[in-house]
């Protein structure tokens, strides 16, 4: 089962199979039955019931029972207060608070005391506490890339062109890739990529993978499910036996 919205993403289930995968997002996961393995590529696999996974770190994740996941966009203030807390490695286990509350809400949802969709509003009251208290002109210094950020999360649903981003923002294509990978630390070919990925979930569900592809303007089914293998660690089918 999963959730998306602009700012963070959850997905609850067993992952008994994972590849090497990273993705720009900042991760969090906790299980409440037993412990998961993590390994992050090139060293060894480490064990425990609730991790922080920095952005851009390769890593594979294995549980053999349920697991909460949630993945929090780094550019939100959301995922700014949690790289200021957690981000100064590739991992490490998170506070006791927070892991306990999630491990509470998802043990409730295990046993049916809630149901998915309260789930999802109790873990977005959590992250809303950690909610950084400064504005996002303090995160980045430059107006036009926080305006591109801005018009981007105005649109979410949409997914928007170079062309279109870099004239809101009176920049030339160029120009603009270079100021955005300057003041985030991303690509803006893997953000748009990362965008994408996450507005085709709720599309997958209910259309094949080929017609998901090409409305979400990737190549072919191919090109749609090296991407997702490389982000996710699991195939675009895996998913779909989930929901």
């Amino acid at each position: 089962m999963f959730h998306f919205d602009k700012n963070f993403g959850l997905f609850i289930g067993k992952l008994k199979e994972n590849l090497y995968h990273k993705h720009y997002a900042l991760q969090i996961s906790v299980t409440v039955k037993c412990n998961m393995g993590l390994t992050i590529k090139g060293e060894n696999e480490i064990l425990g019931n609730s991790f922080f996974i920095n952005s851009k770190v390769q890593h594979k994740l294995i549980s053999e029972s349920n697991q909460l996941t949630i993945l929090v966009n780094p550019l939100s203030s959301i995922g700014h207060q949690f790289y200021l807390q957690f981000g100064k490695s590739n991992f490490t286990l998170i506070n006791e608070n927070l892991s306990d509350r999630l491990i509470d809400t998802l043990n409730k949802f295990e046993t049916s005391e809630i149901d998915f969709e309260k789930l999802c509003e109790l873990i977005s009251q959590v992250l809303l506490e950690y909610q950084c208290t400064c504005e996002s002109e303090n995160h980045l210094h430059e107006q036009r890339i926080i305006n591109a950020i801005k018009y981007m999360d105005a649109n979410f649903e949409k997914v928007i062109s170079l062309e279109e981003v870099a004239e809101k923002c009176f920049l030339s294509p160029t120009r603009f890739l270079h100021l955005f990978k300057e003041k985030t630390n991303l690509t803006f070919r893997r953000y748009q990529l990362w965008n994408k990925l996450i507005k085709s979930l709720p599309f997958l569900v209910k259309n094949s993978i080929t017609e998901t592809a090409y409305t979400f303007g990737f190549s072919d089914s191919s090109h749609y499910t090296r991407t997702f293998k490389e982000t996710f660690g699991v195939t675009p089918k895996f998913l779909l036996h989930k929901t």
